[in-house]
């Protein structure tokens, strides 16, 4: 098979069937870097622009149906448009929507996920995942008085400048630019996986905490293996060192306790996204009692 062929006749099919969602990103370049709100979003030849979606179907503007296996970034565990959320988000527009004073609803929220929750007692809410892991990474440094974090080589955990390094090969710098070498300077990057690399490194430095997803989402799905999360752990608690879950794609998916409950191992911190919130906008970080006072 020609593959040069090949490719250019998928794409030449994709623009013959998507001429309204090429005219849309004609219009958005003018607006939009790259013509698009994330750069991820960008697919050649252009995006399909979606007009609605329902259960596990999308629909794009030209009519073209798609069956989405990526799901919201994997949020919409319950499918698009679920009749119970959208009911229950109807009935909380009737009663407004942004308050900047306490509710009862965050209480029932934070009830409920510290009873599935292992580990955590108490709870903050954030706007995102990235600003739950950057609140993570505050609060062990504030609990363990240090100041490096150890993240994994092909780690994602959002946009926040301390651990926006070693995410793509060779795993040596920033993944953009603006990030000053004085921010990045107490992140260190190890391979996943490899409880060796780790040990060295928590025994030559004094580290705040490790981060790590027990399955890593951008670098390609990829599990931890259970017997290097139980050596993790060990290698924590043996140097002081905090151990933070970035839950943000396994919680509630791989098990109603997360990456914990399914591979028996403890975190210190754990950090959650949109999954909480049914696929709307939120984040929140939680730990016992004594870290999170």
């Amino acid at each position: 098979m020609d593959l040069k062929k090949e490719y250019d006749r998928i794409l030449n099919s994709l623009k013959n069937r998507t001429p309204i969602s090429r005219k849309l990103y004609e219009r958005a370049c003018k607006v939009l870097p790259m013509g698009v709100t994330y750069h991820i979003r960008y697919i050649e030849p252009y995006p399909f622009y979606v007009a609605r979606a329902k259960g596990c179907k999308i629909w794009d503007v030209d009519g073209n149906v798609y069956d989405d296996y990526w799901i919201g970034h994997g949020a919409l565990i319950l499918g698009h448009a679920p009749t119970p959320v959208l009911d229950a988000v109807r009935e909380q527009l009737e009663q407004g929507t942004h308050f900047g004073f306490a509710h009862e609803k965050e209480i029932e929220l934070a009830e409920l996920i510290t009873r599935y929750v292992p580990n955590v007692e108490k709870i903050r809410f954030t706007n995102s995942g990235t600003e739950a892991n950057m609140y993570a990474v505050r609060l062990a440094r504030a609990f363990t008085g240090r100041r490096k974090i150890v993240k994994m080589e092909g780690g994602w955990h959002g946009g926040y400048d301390t651990l926006h390094t070693g995410v793509t090969p060779p795993f040596t710098g920033p993944e953009s630019a603006g990030l000053p070498e004085t921010v990045l300077k107490d992140t260190v990057s190890v391979p996943f996986n490899d409880a060796d690399a780790l040990r060295r490194v928590l025994k030559e430095k004094d580290v705040a905490a490790v981060i790590l997803e027990p399955v890593m989402g951008v670098a390609g799905a990829i599990p931890a293996d259970r017997e290097y999360l139980k050596e993790v752990r060990e290698i924590c608690d043996k140097t002081g060192t905090l151990l933070i879950f970035d839950e943000v794609i396994t919680g509630f998916r791989l098990a109603m306790g997360g990456g914990q409950e399914y591979f028996g191992v403890d975190a210190d911190i754990v950090v959650m996204g949109k999954i909480i919130g049914g696929g709307f906008p939120i984040g929140a970080f939680g730990a016992r009692e004594e870290i999170m006072k």
